[in-house]
């Protein structure tokens, strides 16, 4: 099918009329969503993106664009401000918060301090979703960003941020997006291109000015595997021209081919014109001004050839390797950039890069050519990258700010200073969670010195990379190392490196690496209240009393808390089961970090929070922070992390009866860290997929699942989170089929317990007289049942509680015990209803029935029936909260909350925000601190 006209020579687009319908209903007026293109070079990726402009502004969206260079890669923010730029007169309409984040990113606003990602993420997905406002109906604004894969980190992940917020549902704001392959590990809408098939390939070539010979035609389609570009550049010189050493006939990356035919254009082209693509190559932008400057652009120059500043241009336009659009230039094709790059000699090369660095204003593009240039060891230019990276931390580019460093130190001829600055980009490279490059860095700062305190200060951080990753052995046998070295010389450094070593060890579930660490701690002979010691032994001793009393201690001694005080005794309380103590901790934790640059930490913290927050019966904040951790944990390649979350998530959607996609998740949990390598997201993953079989009806599968949680012997596969599943485990085999099951599971319950000793904290005794009243004997029962209800503090973990009442409710009923069974029984269903746990409310309800209580047919609740993201507008919005405060507080747009509420308010039954009141508890689930 052809399609209408298009700026690309030929006037068609064969072979895409799905993607195209994709793009013609994005870029439609009023159309919201992102969209992916993903393709190798050449496949028509930045033609897809300009029929969507055409498309769109046909439509009378308004469009904003941007281009990633593969130059710009080490300037943060160059894309994002490319693309924001016709939108900053708005930065002031922006919540003060994003307005100051964002301006201090992009350079336009003095601030000291670091900008916060999600506040400046925010403004930016703001600024798109606003750039209509003010003005008429236009059908909203299309935001397109080509070559994504060169973008700067700190560009793409904004983008990437504002891409999800926009595939939820902003309407009026939409974005298109090109990248290669190996996208965004996201969940985004994709379209993945292929090549054409023969058919397409062959029209293709008729579309050509001189259409290639029959000789070479069917070499040629067969050579170019239905990639475009191929087809139209290769035919130019009626056949590909053969690799260097290789046989014309042989096989040949298409790329590489296309790369060849354009480099065979060069030696035809003049040397001025030469000079100028090579320069042009070498700035790898579009502003033509620092080009020119560098050439000795004058008209008159030699570079003009006497007929004006662009004169040397037209034979390369001519050629097909560049396009001139007034003061921009684009080369054909990225390909044609690499072509007339590469094929310049290094000499060549290097006198472009030194031309460029005196022509640009910029001091760190200024920088990063001299850098290009250099040919050995050079203090001054190591000097410039170093105050480059100053730039780029100051404004949250830490990804940019660890290049500059490492590149610095690799220029430094000085092995002492070439380890710090090698030191200096290890902790700029941990915030953008990438654990290989951290660790490669703190390995170059090894090797580069003697010095021992340096070489303990690299194995630590190269220790807390590995310790995000299921390379657990490894991580705390590096960080004890560390430990036991720096003991007396640097306690202070001694003690944070086991912190990162004990969640490795955790994590592993490994006992003799959980005790490693207790011993290398007990060796420092640590004071008990310093933090780290009530995080190591709760850990070490998860139901043992003097852990609770290390960490009361540790609280009460540090009335101050910091970031890595409030890290270490939230994960310390959540381990002890002082869960509103740990939700409390590392709510404050998330408050501090929206003030710096800690997203890998923000992964761990939100998904643990996210733990917490369900066992508290707070399942939609418990959604909402899974859902953060799994985004920040993708983004900064944290697989272990995002395990965690995940397997919250799948206990979260197993709790609410969601039974398929409870089993998706924690399946993906189970893929993230391998089978045996991480026990602490093996077992809570289990356990979601044993309460999944339950909710289905499947006892005996439940049973097969729960029981890998635990040793042949009983005893716990993992110390701390298989003794929260016994209960799970005893209700299993309680309605199981098959012989011997209740037998197997009174020898695991008997183990848990000696296990945990005998004061094991009221939650595990509250789940431990549980298992028991699910496994006695009929008169029995309802002494454990009553025993695991006695503890007020029981009530701490509602879910938990509320199956004990269940359980118990049903027991009484078959004892014709009804008006006790009636209590229990509408209790344990006001919690479910409250937490959201409907399947478990709906036995409820049967068993009220069945007790001959008049239970009314559950009206379907409105508000389960949004997503957590729109409950949490909602409720905000019942608190009387405006717009703005909304998208503030939930790191949104103020429009994207509008037309959440415009959605939603049909769903509710309501027409305004007053009447949202007499539908929720305003503010009941919104207690903590919301990130």
């Amino acid at each position: 099918m052809e399609r209408e006209p298009r700026g690309d020579g030929h006037g068609r687009i064969l072979g895409r009329d799905a993607e195209l319908d994709r793009i013609d209903r994005l870029a439609a007026a009023g159309a919201g969503g992102a969209l992916l293109v993903v393709g190798e070079p050449g496949l028509g990726k930045t033609t897809l993106l300009e029929h969507g402009v055409a498309h769109a502004r046909r439509a009378g969206r308004r469009v904003l664009t941007a281009r990633c260079a593969r130059g710009e890669r080490d300037l943060p923010f160059a894309v994002l401000h490319q693309l924001l730029l016709p939108r900053l007169d708005g930065l002031d309409r922006l919540p003060a918060p994003q307005a100051r984040a964002l301006g201090a990113a992009l350079g336009l606003r003095e601030d000291t301090a670091i900008p916060d990602r999600l506040h400046l993420a925010a403004g930016a997905l703001t600024l798109l979703c606003e750039a209509s406002t003010g003005a008429a109906d236009d059908g909203g604004t299309l935001a397109v960003v080509d070559d994504l894969h060169w973008a700067d980190d700190a560009s793409r992940d904004v983008l990437l941020f504002c891409a999800r917020r926009l595939a939820d549902a902003s309407a009026g704001t939409a974005l298109l997006v090109t990248t290669r392959p190996d996208p965004p590990q996201d969940p985004l809408p994709t379209i993945t291109l292929s090549g054409l098939d023969a058919r397409d390939a062959a029209r293709v070539l008729d579309l050509q000015p001189v259409p290639p010979s029959p000789a070479v035609r069917h070499d040629l389609i067969e050579h170019a595997a239905g990639n475009p570009l191929a087809l139209v550049e290769l035919s130019r010189s009626d056949g590909a021209p053969p690799s260097p050493g290789q046989p014309s006939g042989g096989p040949w990356p298409v790329s590489e081919r296309v790369e060849q035919a354009f480099a065979a254009r060069l030696p035809a082209l003049p040397a001025p014109t030469r000079w100028l693509l090579l320069l042009a190559a070498a700035a790898d932008g579009d502003d033509l001004a620092p080009v020119l400057t560098a050439a000795g652009g004058d008209a008159g120059s030699p570079v003009d050839g006497g007929d004006g500043p662009l004169a040397a241009w037209v034979p390369a336009e001519a050629a097909g390797l560049v396009r001139l659009d007034g003061p921009r230039f684009r080369f054909r094709h990225p390909l044609a950039r690499s072509a007339v790059y590469h094929a310049a000699p290094f000499a060549e090369r290097r006198g472009a890069h030194l031309a460029l660095a005196e022509a640009v204003v910029d001091p760190d593009r200024r920088a990063w050519h001299r850098a290009a240039a250099a040919v050995g060891p050079d203090a001054d230019v190591a000097a410039e990258l170093e105050q480059t990276a100053d730039r780029a931390r100051e404004r949250g580019g830490w990804a940019a700010s660890a290049r500059a460093l490492e590149r610095a130190a690799e220029l430094s001829a000085d092995p002492e200073e070439a380890a710090r600055l090698f030191l200096l980009a290890a902790p700029a490279a941990m915030y953008t969670g990438r654990s290989p490059w951290v660790e490669r860095l703190a390995d170059r700062a090894r090797e580069a010195t003697d010095d021992e305190r340096t070489q303990w200060e690299a194995d630590l951080y190269a220790g807390w990379a590995t310790a995000s990753t299921p390379r657990h052995r490894e991580a705390v046998e590096r960080l004890t190392t560390v430990a036991r070295r720096a003991g007396a010389a640097d306690p202070e450094l001694a003690l944070a490196a086991l912190a990162p070593a004990t969640v490795a060890a955790y994590n592993s579930g490994d006992d003799g690496l959980i005790d490693a660490v207790a011993v290398c701690l007990e060796s420092l002979r640590p004071d008990d209240t310093v933090p780290v010691t009530a995080w190591v032994r709760g850990t070490a001793a998860p139901f043992d009393p003097a852990s609770r009393a290390t960490l009361d201690r540790a609280v009460r001694a540090n009335a101050h808390l910091g970031i890595n005080e409030l890290n270490v005794l939230g994960g310390a309380a959540w381990v002890l089961d002082e869960t509103v103590l740990a939700a409390r901790l590392l709510g404050e934790l998330l408050e501090l970090f929206s003030h710096g640059p800690t997203e890998g930490t923000n992964a761990l913290v939100s998904a643990t929070l996210a733990a917490g927050l369900h066992e508290l019966g707070r399942w939609d904040d418990a959604q909402a922070h899974a859902e953060d951790a799994v985004r920040v944990a993708e983004a900064t390649g944290m697989p272990v992390v995002r395990a965690s979350a995940v397997e919250t998530a799948a206990l979260l959607a197993a709790g609410r009866g969601r039974v398929d996609e409870a089993r998706e998740l924690a399946q993906h949990a189970l893929a993230d860290v391998g089978p045996d390598a991480t026990r602490s997201v093996e077992v809570r993953a289990r356990q979601a997929l044993g309460l999944a079989s339950l909710v289905a009806g499947e006892p005996d599968a439940a049973y097969d699942v729960l029981r890998r949680t635990f040793a042949p012997d009983g005893l716990p596969l993992h110390r701390h989170t298989s003794v929260h599943g016994v209960a799970l485990l005893a209700s299993a085999a309680a309605r199981a089929d098959r012989p011997g099951q209740a037998h197997d599971a009174e020898r695991v319950v008997a183990a848990v317990a000696a296990h945990v000793g005998a004061h094991p904290g009221p939650r595990v005794a509250s789940l431990l007289h549980h298992a028991r009243a699910l496994l006695a004997a009929p008169e029995e029962s309802e002494r454990e049942y009553r025993a695991a209800l006695a503890d007020p503090a029981g009530a701490t973990w509602p879910f938990e509680r509320a199956l004990v009442r269940l359980d118990l409710g049903e027991r009484l009923r078959r004892l014709h015990r009804v008006s006790e069974a009636r209590t229990e029984l509408s209790a344990a269903r006001e919690t479910f209803l409250r937490i959201g746990a409907a399947t478990f409310a709906d036995r409820a309800t049967a068993e009220l029935r069945a007790a001959g209580v008049a239970v009314a047919e559950r009206t379907p609740d409105a508000l389960a029936q949004l997503t957590p993201q729109q409950r949490r507008i909602v409720r905000l919005a019942a608190e009387g909260r405006t717009n703005r405060e909304i998208a503030e507080r939930l790191f949104l747009s103020p429009r994207t909350v509008g037309f959440h509420l415009y959605r939603v308010f049909p769903v509710l039954g309501v027409t305004s925000r007053a009447q949202l009141r007499d539908l929720v508890d305003a503010g009941a689930s919104e207690a903590g601190p919301v990130i």
